[in-house]
């Protein structure tokens, strides 16, 4: 295991420094490049801080799980619900989860991102814990635990089923992008699907319909299109907000999914609760990802592991039981 005088050096800073910025010494007079440095040296070097080591993980632990990029700060995250009933089946301990906020630090053991980070960002959540594991992100080296997900082959099988199963023959999607001054999430997986319906050659613009990653921008692009020159025989919807306003404006319309449109829903993180029985999903995240992910985390928690791991999921298409007339 790495040392302060090991970090110190190679940060070219005192080992007074290096001690009194790992130990969230605020009062340290030091630059917030230094400070991220330091942390990035200890993460790189395999550092363990002396609250981790003497964790008694059988008195419970704290994670923290960063999801400001998927859902609002008012909102309540269903998702922190499901990994509480999850790490009661997989932990012997337990396990409490609370929702980090950017820039304000927290006390906590371990961290799960949710979704993609700047550099800034992820240097914040290294500041809260060095057992940190990334969930769908966008980070393309193996300098931290990652949970990857295999987003096309869910939509593959998916557009198969509805060609050459259910005798859809146009298609179309219904999505926003989310955009601040840090990222954008939901082009990749638009210009996906956009590839792939012109590589089936069943592309057409007129039933393409991109806004806002909100109910009321699904339920406003539903009614402008049918009321437009009608919907496709099948569609992709790209996230659980747009689906609620879209089958709201379908039921509006006397449009029943399964029936007189094939839909699918594509279910990314859940982070609240809406039934979709009537549709057909393809699912990110499954139970088997969350619980492996949650092992992958406490083993980092316990420091039973210091090389990083990358792990890949496959999506999977399920049909809703109601089936296209």
């Amino acid at each position: 295991m790495a040392t302060i005088k090991e970090i110190s050096e190679k940060a070219g800073v005192s080992m007074a420094t290096v001690s009194r910025v790992l130990n969230k010494d605020d009062s340290m007079a030091v630059s917030d490049a230094v400070r991220n440095q330091i942390f990035e040296i200890a993460h790189e070097l395999g550092y363990v801080p002396v609250k981790l080591r003497h964790l008694k993980v059988e008195d419970g632990i704290t994670i923290g799980v960063a999801d400001w990029h998927i859902i609002r700060r008012e909102s309540t995250n269903q998702k922190l619900t499901d990994l509480t009933k999850m790490a009661e089946r997989c932990c012997q301990f337990p396990v409490r989860f609370i929702r980090l906020f950017y820039g304000q630090d927290a006390k906590v053991d371990g961290v799960i991102a949710l979704g993609y980070f700047t550099e800034d960002e992820t240097a914040y959540l290294l500041r809260q814990s060095c057992a940190l594991i990334f969930v769908g992100s966008n980070r393309s080296d193996y300098l931290f635990d990652r949970i990857m997900i295999d987003h096309e082959s869910g939509v593959r099988d998916m557009l198969r089923s509805m060609t050459e199963e259910q005798g859809v023959r146009s298609v179309g999607y219904l999505g926003g992008i989310y955009q601040d001054a840090s990222v954008r999430i939901g082009e990749k997986r638009m210009r996906f699907f956009e590839g792939l319906l012109k590589e089936k050659e069943l592309f057409r613009p007129e039933f393409f319909l991109v806004g806002e990653c909100s109910a009321k921008s699904g339920y406003e692009m539903i009614r402008r299109a049918a009321e437009a020159g009608g919907l496709p025989d099948g569609i992709l919807i790209g996230n659980d907000e747009m689906a609620e306003g879209a089958l709201a404006a379908m039921e509006e319309l006397g449009i029943v999914p399964g029936r007189d449109i094939s839909v699918t829903v594509y279910k990314d993180i859940e982070t609240r609760f809406f039934e979709t029985n009537s549709c057909d999903i393809v699912r990110m995240y499954t139970d088997f990802m969350w619980e492996n992910m949650l092992r992958c985390l406490l083993e980092r928690v316990e420091q039973k592991r210091q090389e990083t791991i990358t792990m890949i999921f496959p999506s999977k298409y399920l049909r809703a039981q109601t089936k296209r007339l």
